[in-house]
């Protein structure tokens, strides 16, 4: 703020000294006068500077050794007439890049098409700057091609053609993303997402995985109609087992007690008409 207002008042000495001259020992304003107020809101107007919403400032100054390490956050800023802000974008940025090759463990080649979502990292936007000026994303593509390709290939290389191109996929995409994301940081670059658009490795690898992946499905479906089958039946077992047990408990529950008892609770007073012994339980046959 102190260097503000001495840049404000030096500016004024400026705008007298060419304003002044003597005649009739009076004040007298010439052109000169108007070029030193325009000088003044130069110099003034060179104290501020705005960044915008998803951008970072990084300020160079000749006088302090050249770039500052301080990173300027959204806002309104305040400078020196001498301080140089270049603006850097911190928004996402979509790539694609087609036709990358890479080689698998058993030296088969798999050509794809890869998409990165990456943007400049607020935090480290001082190391983007120092290795790449104030260059946008989009203008070193290259090197994020090349970084991805060589970091994809170094995780292919422990897969088969197989892996890479059916049930493993995801797996090397993941970790493709972990060793991409670790490499670009250094330089300031957030690697946020990578996407395994497409992969061909050829008609007779497609073929030979399609051919693979029915058999699988097939054997999966065998595999579950076996367990199927065997559940039932062992399902069947436990339920016949179950009613034996039950028989048998009832069975060894059924006295002769309990049987006489509940012929009396049925019974409905009635004798019947022909009578086969002496004792009316003798007609049902129940001993005593």
């Amino acid at each position: 703020m102190g260097l503000i207002i001495f840049s404000i008042v030096l500016s004024l000495g400026i705008t007298i000294a060419l304003g002044w001259s003597i005649q009739d020992e009076e004040w007298a304003f010439r052109k000169r006068m108007f070029l030193g107020v325009f000088g003044l809101l130069i110099i003034v107007f060179g104290c501020f500077t705005t960044i915008g919403a998803n951008t970072v400032g990084i300020m160079y100054n000749p006088f302090k050794g050249g770039i500052q390490n301080e990173v300027l956050s959204e806002g309104f800023k305040t400078k020196t007439p001498f301080d140089k802000v270049y603006k850097i974008s911190t928004e996402v940025q979509e790539f694609d890049f087609k036709d990358m090759s890479v080689q698998t463990n058993d030296s088969q080649w798999v050509n794809s098409i890869i998409q990165i979502q990456a943007r400049i990292d607020r935090e480290k936007a001082f190391e983007y700057f120092k290795k790449y000026g104030g260059k946008n994303l989009s203008d070193i593509q290259s090197i994020l091609s090349n970084t991805t390709q060589k970091q994809l290939e170094k995780i292919t290389t422990q897969y088969n053609i197989m892996e890479v191109l059916g049930d493993k996929r995801d797996e090397i995409v993941n970790k493709t993303l972990e060793e991409v994301k670790a490499e670009l940081l250094k330089d300031g670059i957030l690697v946020e997402r990578i996407l395994l658009v497409d992969t061909d490795a050829g008609e007779a690898i497609e073929k030979a995985i399609e051919k693979e992946a029915s058999a699988k499905k097939e054997a999966e479906t065998a595999k579950y109609l076996k367990e199927k089958a065997e559940l039932e039946g062992q399902a069947k077992v436990i339920e016949a087992q179950k009613e034996k047990e039950a028989n048998e408990l009832k069975q060894k529950s059924l006295t002769n007690e309990i049987l006489t008892e509940k012929m009396i609770e049925k019974w409905d007073g009635k004798l019947p008409a022909t009578m086969l012994g002496k004792d009316i339980l003798s007609t049902f046959n129940i001993n005593k």
